[in-house]
Order: C-alpha cells, then sequence, then structure tokens
C-alpha cells in the first residue's frame, strides 16, 4: 500500500479530497498517478486564490470629479492648434450625450492636474460652463504620459503627419526617452514608419502646408527626400498634387528624369550623417536613465552619506554626457560643411 501525503486545503474539499485518495490507495499505480497530477492542479489553485495577480495602481489610477480651474493644459502639447470644427462636434457630443470617457490627468507639485489625453474634450466641457469634469487620475512621469498621450492621439487619428512627426522627433531626439526601434515596439508600428515621418520635417514649408491642406499625401511626400535641391522637392510636389501621380510614378520620374535624379550625393552625406545621429541618441538615452535614477534617489527618505555620494557621481558622468552630445552635435556642423568637397574630390580623382 503507497502512502500518499495529504496537505491542507479548504474543508469544502478536504472529504473530495479523501475518496480520491483511498481510490487511489485501493488501485493500481496508474490510479495513483492520477492522483498527483489532481494533487498538482489542486496546488496551482491554491496558489492563484490565495495570492492574486495585484497591479500597480500608478496605472490603474481612480476616477474621480475635478474642478475645471483645477486642470491645465499639458506640456508637452502634441496638437499644434486646435480647429473649431472639432472641438465644435465634441461639444454637441458631450452636450447630447455627456462625456462618455473621462479625461487622462497626472497630478502636479502645485496642487493641480495637468492633461494627458483628452485636451479637445476639455475644452468642449469648457465651453459648456460645466465647474467640474470627470478624470481618470494617473500618477505618471512626463516620459509616461508623453507615450499614452501620443498613443491615444494616433489611435484616435485626432493629431496630423507633421504633429506625429514631431512627437516622435521630441520623443528620440530632444528628449531622449527611447530610440525609434522601442518607440516603435510601444506605439506598435514599424521602426522605418517613425524615421520616415522625422524625415518629413526635413522638407520646404511649402510642402508642409500640403500635407497639412491634405494636398499632398505623406506617402508621396516622403519620397521627395530622395532629391537633394529644396526648389526641385517643390517643383515636383506641385506636379504630383496637379497630376495625382502614385508612387510609382513619382519613383520613376525621380530615377529617369536627369532633373531630378541628382542626388547620389545627399545620399551618401545622409547615410554618413546617421553615425552622428545614433551616436547623439544614445547619449541622450543614457542621460535620461541617469536622470530617473537621481529623481528616484531624491524621491527617496533615505538621506545619508551613502545616497550623497551616489548623487554626486551621477550628477558627475551627467555632465559629462551632456558635454559629449555637445561635442558630437559641433562634430556633424563641421563635418556636413566639408563633405560635399570631400565627395567632390573624390569623384574628380
Amino acid at each position: 500500500m503507497c502512502f500518499i501525503p495529504i496537505y491542507p486545503f479548504y474543508s469544502k474539499a478536504n472529504s473530495f479530497t479523501l475518496k480520491i485518495v483511498k481510490r487511489a490507495n485501493k488501485n493500481s499505480f496508474s490510479g495513483q498517478y492520477i492522483v498527483y497530477i489532481y494533487f498538482l492542479f489542486y496546488i496551482i489553485f491554491l496558489q492563484l486564490t490565495l495570492h492574486p495577480q495585484t497591479y500597480s495602481s500608478r496605472f490603474v489610477g481612480q476616477i474621480d470629479k475635478i474642478s475645471v480651474k483645477d486642470i491645465i493644459l499639458p506640456e508637452f502639447c502634441l496638437r499644434m492648434s486646435y480647429s473649431y470644427s472639432d472641438i465644435q462636434d465634441i461639444l454637441l457630443s458631450i452636450k447630447t450625450d455627456g462625456l462618455l470617457q473621462p479625461i487622462i490627468v497626472r497630478p502636479k507639485d502645485n496642487g493641480l492636474f495637468e492633461i494627458v489625453a483628452g485636451c479637445r474634450r476639455y475644452l468642449s466641457c469648457k465651453s459648456l460652463g460645466w465647474k467640474k469634469v470627470t478624470c481618470h487620475i494617473m500618477h505618471l512621469n512626463d516620459r509616461q504620459a508623453y507615450e499614452i498621450a501620443l498613443i491615444e492621439n494616433i489611435k484616435r487619428n485626432s493629431i496630423s503627419p507633421l504633429e506625429e512627426a514631431v512627437a516622435f522627433r521630441n520623443y528620440v531626439y530632444d528628449n531622449g526617452w527611447g530610440s525609434i526601434t522601442e518607440l516603435a515596439n510601444k506605439m506598435g508600428t514599424s521602426p522605418s514608419y517613425i524615421s520616415k515621418r522625422i524625415a518629413l520635417l526635413d522638407l520646404p514649408n511649402d510642402i508642409h502646408e500640403k500635407i497639412e491642406k491634405m494636398i499632398l499625401p505623406p506617402s508621396s511626400a516622403e519620397e521627395l527626400l530622395q532629391i537633394k535641391n529644396s526648389e526641385k522637392q517643390s517643383e515636383l510636389a506641385n506636379l504630383i498634387s496637379k497630376r495625382h501621380l502614385s508612387i510609382k510614378q513619382i519613383r520613376k520620374k525621380i530615377k529617369e528624369d536627369p532633373y531630378y535624379c541628382e542626388n547620389s550625393e545627399m545620399i551618401d552625406v545622409r547615410s554618413e550623417l546617421q553615425s552622428f545621429n545614433k551616436t547623439v541618441v544614445a547619449l541622450r538615452i543614457a542621460l535620461n536613465r541617469i536622470s530617473d535614477m537621481m529623481n528616484d534617489d531624491d524621491n527617496s527618505d533615505k538621506e545619508d552619506k551613502e545616497n550623497f555620494l551616489i548623487n554626486e557621481m551621477l550628477s558627475f558622468n551627467a555632465r559629462v554626457l551632456r558635454d559629449q552630445i555637445d561635442y558630437v552635435l559641433r562634430t556633424k556642423k563641421k563635418y556636413a560643411k566639408n563633405i560635399f568637397k570631400c565627395h567632390r574630390l573624390m569623384t574628380k580623382n
């Protein structure tokens, strides 16, 4: 007769467990093997019920009504401007159906609440004369708030392609919160999509106006980046908007037309300058990680000598990284000025 250990279970399951154990002791080895499997699944069940999964309150937050006077617009606003038609449509919807989705806000040190997502809903409620607005309060830092605002606006298609490009550039290059690949994983898109969006900002202002007015599609504008001359870019953009050229027709014209195909030097320059851009992004990401560590130490209650020395070391490394970023940017400018001369000398020889 084989001995089978019995673990403490709930009182309701004790009788059922004892019946299975008695039958297994009487039966063959296969019956005892089934009982062991039963015990295994039962222990897993107990672990899940006694220790349920918990989620951080930082991202769950709480729902509450906040006075309109205590709510402020975000410091890093993704939209350049708000059209009257967009505000009017949301205003009519809120007036008839109410505020269906709360505004996401985060508390600030001055006692006010900054909007993370829902600026148009807030402006509509304010125009309707509401004194309090239902808000979803979340405790977020600048990077987390920026990510949530970016994801919300992209899902709602509430920002233009150029506003999206500026937001991507601010995240990767200006703030150094992550690389293009990391941002692409968070946005659920490809790195090439983000890099092409950021490259739209290098086009002339008249092309930007066509993109904003939806005269020129962003995908067609991306093909203009192969041309080095801004005047030729604008001329081809006018031709695309007039003749409604497709992507294949634009690529064929750039490759076969000698007026536009003189772009080999510009492509070489951009490929060589990518190393400088990647270096700056890596240094800014490291600088941002150090600043996050310093903020975590400042928020902690321990203020002993060891923490003071760690903060001094981190601040020293932050200064070194800032100096390195400035040095790389200066070197990039000098290299960009002389690179065309080097290419011309190499082609002549």
